[in-house]
């Protein structure tokens, strides 16, 4: 779970950190302007198209993102906290993969890709940290001691540490790619690594966040067993 978190963390600072320079540098303007123009006046949070672009992209990401905390506990009481992280970081880390194949026209695909991308994320937050908690009680239930403080404590840093690094990748990958802000227009070369921040490169690591599932033991089957015996070693 620490190194699943680290890997989760990372992802959200990687692709946090990279919307602003796809939407400067990547999305058509034109075609973005014109998207924005069919919608509310309010909707437009800011003159300025690429920013405004960018507001509306995170805001509705945002926006699903609590519709999906929303299903969250529904579905992991029918089918397990495991299993539906696990299914919900995989579709977003999909959702992330979609972005490689957009073109800079293919306006609407980007902000359809991202509703979807914040619910399915969405589903997977709240089980964060109630499958940490699931740890602290299998740790009681083999240790007969908790350990909820260390665990969470343990947790606190992974979550930090991969906020820190992956705004440090942010930095560091644009750097390779030769980003230089004092450019108008950026080479070829950075706006494939743009576009390779806003999608692979997330995509990699919220994978190993999912790939750290197959050695996580806490299935439903594990989460009832685990709460049926605590319960019963406390009634002694």
């Amino acid at each position: 779970m620490l190194i699943l978190t680290v890997f989760v963390f990372i992802t959200l600072s990687l692709k946090g950190g990279a919307y602003v320079y796809y939407f400067e540098n990547y999305v058509n303007e034109s075609r973005l302007a014109a998207f924005l123009d069919k919608l509310p006046a309010f909707l437009r949070l800011s003159e300025h198209t690429a920013t405004a672009g960018f507001s509306l992209f995170n805001a509705g990401g945002i926006v699903f993102m609590i519709v999906g905390i929303a299903f969250s506990k529904g579905l992991a009481d029918r089918f397990g906290k495991r299993d539906v992280f696990g299914t919900g970081l995989f579709l977003s880390a999909l959702c992330l993969l979609a972005f490689a194949f957009y073109s800079p026209e293919s306006v609407y695909l980007i902000f359809i890709t991202q509703v979807l991308h914040g619910f399915f994320y969405g589903l997977t937050i709240p089980l964060l940290w109630a499958m940490i908690a699931d740890v602290a009680d299998y740790s009681e239930l083999m240790n007969n001691r908790r350990a909820t403080g260390i665990i969470f404590s343990a947790m606190i840093f992974g979550l930090k540490a991969g906020l820190s690094i992956g705004g440090a990748l942010v930095a560091g990958i644009l750097g390779a790619y030769g980003y230089d802000e004092s450019l108008v227009v950026q080479s070829p070369e950075v706006i494939q690594g743009i576009k390779m921040l806003m999608s692979v490169y997330p995509t990699l690591t919220f994978m190993v966040s999912v790939g750290c599932l197959f050695f996580y033991a806490i299935d439903k089957k594990m989460e009832v067993k685990i709460e049926n015996e605590l319960v019963e070693r406390r009634k002694k």
